[in-house]
């Protein structure tokens, strides 16, 4: 949850709209996974990987993984993600003091189906293997929400039974050489490195875990403004003002730091909260559609169904929440 007033936070946000700030800021993320590369390791073996120009990020699909850096230790139990800084040396083992160390060049190679290979175990039985993925700077040399990470991030998902599926998936594409497979592997791996974020923000705050987005408070402060007042006559040149900024340089921030641009977040922020309202609450439509700020029923439904695959009455329907027909007894369609 994030926390109170400060310049370097989301100002003024409610408990419920701090929820819905990590997701939308979530949703809008524009993170890609590159460079996937699988690594085995031996009891006694590690990898020295030296510094880049990129946040890496290490899934342990089996085993404990032990990164050592000169920020400290992490230890990583299966089912879970680590992200890295850039910029750092990192040394990578399934054991706590490994008595074998690899330098990442010596046992490079490339598999038959492209996926990159650190065969730190040799002929030996493997004991922990990990998929890892860099996440690059674009051109301006932004890594967006991420930048400004200067700690590891270290997150157990051991309970999300879709990480399981996925990273049961990622093991067979490992070992296959089926068409697609760097690119199904890069896609799920962004999946769970959204998860591992939305587990690290609200244990330890948005502001630790997307620090790129609170290096600038003045866009801190435009997000705030849609997330508490979404409904409001919001434009790019109300929100541009909120932050201070020019309308040009406003948007092109705004899209460098959560890839997407601000009218667009905007309205996914309007119809996360109507969803909200929908299922939660026995409000008729058209008066849900105001609330959040559209200017009419059918183009709120419009809206709603081009994003969440059904009007907001047949997904109420479909849901079992059609509460303003049965508190009121009579069978009238209110909608």
């Amino acid at each position: 949850m994030i926390g109170k007033v400060r310049a370097h936070d989301l100002q003024g946000i409610s408990p419920a709209m701090s929820n819905l700030a990590l997701d939308q800021i979530l949703t809008a993320l524009a993170v890609e996974v590159y460079e996937v590369s699988f690594c085995e390791f031996a009891a006694d073996t590690a990898v020295v990987i030296g510094p880049e120009n990129a946040i890496e990020v290490h899934y342990v699909l089996t085993g404990t993984l032990f990164v050592d850096t000169p920020l400290g230790r992490s230890e990583v139990p299966a089912g879970g993600i680590v992200i890295l800084p850039p910029g750092i040396v990192q040394r990578v083992a399934s054991a706590s003091d490994p008595d074998r160390i690899f330098d990442a060049a010596e046992i490079f190679s490339v598999r038959p189906n492209g996926m990159f290979m650190l065969n730190a175990a040799g002929d030996d039985p493997a004991t922990a293997q990990i998929v890892c993925g860099h996440i690059r700077a674009d051109f301006s040399g932004s890594f967006g929400p991420l930048q400004g990470i200067r700690q590891p991030i270290c997150c157990s998902l051991q309970d999300h039974p879709i990480v399981a599926a996925a990273f049961a998936t990622i093991l067979r594409e490992v070992s296959g050489v089926a068409l697609g497979g760097r690119a199904l592997i890069g896609a799920l791996m962004k999946a769970c490195l959204i998860l591992a974020l939305r587990e690290h923000a609200m244990e330890h705050g948005v502001a630790k875990t997307l620090p790129g987005l609170f290096e600038r408070p003045s866009l801190a402060r435009a997000v705030a403004m849609v997330l508490e007042a979404s409904a409001a006559p919001l434009s790019l040149n109300s929100l541009a003002k909120a932050a201070g900024m020019s309308r040009s340089k406003f948007a092109k921030t705004f899209v460098d730091m959560l890839g997407t641009t601000p009218m667009e977040f905007v309205a996914r922020t309007r119809l996360a909260h109507g969803r909200t309202l929908v299922l939660s609450t026995d409000l008729p439509v058209s008066d849900i559609a105001i609330k959040v700020g559209f200017s009419s029923r059918s183009h709120f439904s419009r809206a709603f169904k081009n994003a969440f695959g059904l009007d907001p009455t047949t997904l109420r329907r479909n849901t079992g929440t059609d509460l303003e027909k049965s508190s009121q007894g009579h069978g009238m369609n209110a909608f």
